[in-house]
């Protein structure tokens, strides 16, 4: 009888122990709230620059969105994620601003050179960026959310 409290009381020690570790770890809600406060404020630079039909004409605006969407992606990289499901919404979230931005710029160039056949590629790319950012907001709020 011993024997089974002695196996009793190290199974409690070790949970115990391993709550503390477990607790001593950002929580799924806090590392979300880390991803979705990034990508919400991506969201609304593009919701802003789509707003401003005055700024959202010629390359430098273009330009200018691209440069201040940057910032946002080096910040999404560098959160400290340890869910790895987070951490490929983190990797699609990085991804999706770097096609962003490249397309930001190859519309300014494109607009520069008066090539309206690759300013209207780069506009079909964006769009589908805005179709995958959808899905991956649609994605992390499910998950992040418990359903």
């Amino acid at each position: 009888m011993q024997h089974g409290l002695k196996q009793s009381f190290i199974l409690s020690i070790t949970t115990a122990i391993a709550l503390l570790f477990v607790s001593c770890g950002e929580s799924k809600v806090a590392q979300c709230n880390k991803i979705i406060k990034v990508a919400n404020q991506a969201s609304t630079l593009g919701q802003e620059f789509g707003k401003n039909p005055n700024q959202s004409k010629g390359s430098k605006a273009l330009t200018e969105l691209a440069q201040k969407i940057d910032p946002l992606a080096q910040q999404m990289k560098a959160l400290e994620i340890k869910d790895e499901k987070l951490q490929g919404f983190q990797g699609r979230f990085l991804k999706l601003y770097q096609d962003i931005i490249k397309e930001l710029n190859n519309a300014a160039t494109a607009i520069d050179k008066k090539n309206s056949s690759a300013a209207k590629n780069s506009l079909v790319s964006l769009q589908k960026s805005g179709q995958e950012e959808n899905s991956i907001v649609s994605e992390i709020n499910s998950y992040c959310s418990g359903k």
